[in-house]
């Protein structure tokens, strides 16, 4: 098990831009929404006065009643907007808050924060209509901030993901960060799977094609193992392998779970 990463860039980040930005986008993955929700960037937002706006991005990958049912719990809380750059689902209404904006008589940044792999980059490249910012499946590929013009007096600000401080096997089950850098994949991958048993079974037996007969997340690992073929030189499963395997088929949407 890793320590809990300091993070005194990222909140230093998150600080800078909450002080240049007269509104936010906190993006989130429509997946695991509460769990990459950022409660620091939220708080921050709160103190400082800001107009935050929730974006539930990854739409695409659950179902339509699921991401409605999020939506309306999170508004409870503030203006949330569901969104998928695959399907183009919630440009428009993005898109019309923005024209809005470009109405006023002022210079309006908008940040746009969130932990990293929840598709930052995505959101800005589909509301420019360009590639502007790097996508990539893999977490932190964006390195610094910039600034991106939508309008003559909008701008976004893209960042680096902004990561608390967390485990880095959790930030794993998140999707924010790289299954080759954790210093012990299989336990994070057990601590995924004993979620997703949890809350989505079938997921895991459809993708891998296994029968989950009892609720241990090792015993499914090695189920997995043994159906990837996934073996040592001895003929002992290569639990190593699976658990980074399972860790990036999450990471890559190729899963199809979710929970609230």
């Amino acid at each position: 098990m890793s320590k809990p990463r300091e993070w005194l860039r990222e909140k230093s980040i998150a600080k800078q831009i909450l002080s240049e930005a007269n509104i936010i986008f906190h993006v989130i993955d429509g997946r695991i929404p509460f769990e990459t929700r950022n409660k620091v960037i939220e708080d921050l937002a709160k103190a400082q006065n800001k107009k935050l706006y929730l974006i539930v991005n990854k739409v695409d990958l659950v179902p339509r009643d699921f991401s409605e049912k999020v939506k309306k719990e999170l508004s409870k809380e503030f203006p949330t907007i569901l969104f998928s750059a695959h399907n183009k689902i919630g440009e428009r209404e993005i898109s019309k808050l923005l024209k809005d904006l470009s109405k006023e008589k002022r210079i309006i940044k908008i940040g746009v924060l969130g932990y990293p792999n929840v598709g930052k980059s995505s959101l800005i490249n589909s509301l420019k209509r360009r590639k502007v910012a790097i996508v990539s499946p893999k977490p932190g590929m964006t390195r610094g901030k910039q600034l991106i013009k939508l309008y003559p007096n909008v701008f976004l600000i893209d960042t680096p993901g902004i990561i608390t401080l967390e485990k880095d096997e959790d930030l794993a089950l998140k999707g924010s960060y790289l299954p080759e850098k954790l210093e012990d994949p299989i336990y994070a991958s057990i601590k995924f799977l004993e979620k997703v048993i949890n809350n989505n079974p079938k997921a895991l037996e459809e993708s891998y094609k296994i029968k989950i007969k009892e609720k241990d997340p090792y015993k499914v690992l090695i189920n997995i193992s043994e159906k990837l073929n996934y073996r040592l030189s001895g003929g002992e499963p290569d639990l190593d392998r699976t658990a980074k395997k399972i860790l990036w088929d999450w990471i890559k949407g190729k899963l199809r779970i979710y929970w609230m």
